[in-house]
């Protein structure tokens, strides 16, 4: 299905297709894996180009035409039957097509990574309903954590619950680190994990997300443990402005807007210096991906895209607050969560 969508995308201007990006092959194939995907974009015919010890799999479950093994050298002797190239890159392998050749790699063609990238944030049917399994996973991993008692626990020790948590509900891995940064360390967006043990009073930031098959979920809640002055008052301030950002996010608004309908809430309250990120990105194979939602983008919103919406404030030396949505745009905006936003 996707190979379609890309053959009808490029198939006027170009006579091959050749993809070499983890995430493109992922969106392409299902395979981030593999080492290369090459399109005849005239026939459709297509041939994945995978690592030696990756050809039966490949074999099993690529929705391609052909499937070939690169390797450095034939040791051992082909099998019966086992398509096998010797080969010291996917560089060497294309050098020979002949006519106009586009790619993500501008070393091997016209570079077409924006083009893909569009394509890929423009979600299908079913790739929502994989991103809703990813959510739903990882939504089940906080109904959890609610009703767990934390205070004692090391922020490496909710890391680790989690890890263990989506495997056994059935995630496929992890989309990024667990993000859990207790007290002070909540001030640091980027934060991931250390062995801070959780007190009674912290604010509690926890950004996760599972993965189903190759695509990604994101979200954050933010726990509170006990009552924590203007962090208290921050809590409500994002939880307005993750509202006003939903309200906006429809098909045809510029992504700035959704960042700005954030901030201006924020302002609202006195916290405007404190939000030093953007309002959100796409999702999809990658857990960031277009659109941006951000004050200097110049996207659009689109009927398919999935998107966060993850005002937060963050203050050095006291702590952070952070809420993250995942939203649908069909028309307006259709929220994917079910958890609730203050916990």
């Amino acid at each position: 299905m996707k190979l379609k969508k890309l053959i009808s995308t490029f198939s006027e201007r170009y006579d091959y297709l050749v993809l070499t990006k983890g995430p493109n092959l992922a969106y392409a194939v299902g395979m981030p894996d593999a080492l290369g995907l090459v399109v005849d974009l005239k026939s459709g015919y297509s041939v994945l180009y995978v690592s030696r010890l990756d050809y039966t799999r490949a074999k099993a479950a690529a929705p391609v035409d052909k499937v070939v093994a690169v390797t450095s050298a034939e040791v051992p002797p082909r099998r019966p039957g086992e398509e096998l190239v010797v080969a010291s890159s996917l560089s060497e392998l294309v050098k020979g097509l002949k006519g106009n050749v586009a790619s993500d790699n501008k070393e091997i063609g016209v570079d077409v990574s924006g083009e893909v990238a569009e394509l890929r944030a423009v979600k299908e049917e079913w790739e929502v309903e994989a991103i809703k399994a990813a959510l739903k996973i990882t939504e089940e991993v906080y109904a959890r954590l609610s009703q767990m008692r934390l205070v004692g626990l090391r922020e490496r020790d909710v890391a680790a619950l989690v890890y263990r948590w989506f495997i056994e509900d059935g995630a496929d891995g992890v989309a990024f680190d667990p993000i859990v940064a207790s007290g002070p360390n909540g001030a640091y967006p980027h934060y991931r994990f250390g062995d801070r043990r959780i007190n009674y009073g912290d604010y509690v930031v926890v950004d996760i997300g599972a993965k189903k098959g190759v695509y990604c979920s994101d979200m954050t809640r933010t726990f509170a443990l006990g009552q924590s002055g203007v962090l208290r008052d921050a809590m409500y301030a994002v939880y307005e402005a993750v509202k006003a950002a939903e309200k906006t996010a429809r098909e045809g608004i510029a992504a700035a807007e959704v960042d700005k309908a954030a901030r201006e809430v924020l302002a609202e309250y006195g916290f405007a210096q404190y939000f030093i990120h953007s309002t959100g990105h796409g999702v999809g194979v990658e857990v960031h991906e277009p659109p941006r939602l951000s004050a200097t983008s110049r996207d659009t919103l689109k009927r398919g895209h999935v998107v966060t919406i993850e005002p937060g404030v963050y203050i050095e030396g006291v702590g952070g607050v952070r809420i993250e949505d995942m939203v649908y745009i069909d028309g307006g905006a259709v929220v994917l969560n079910r958890t609730p936003h203050i916990i």
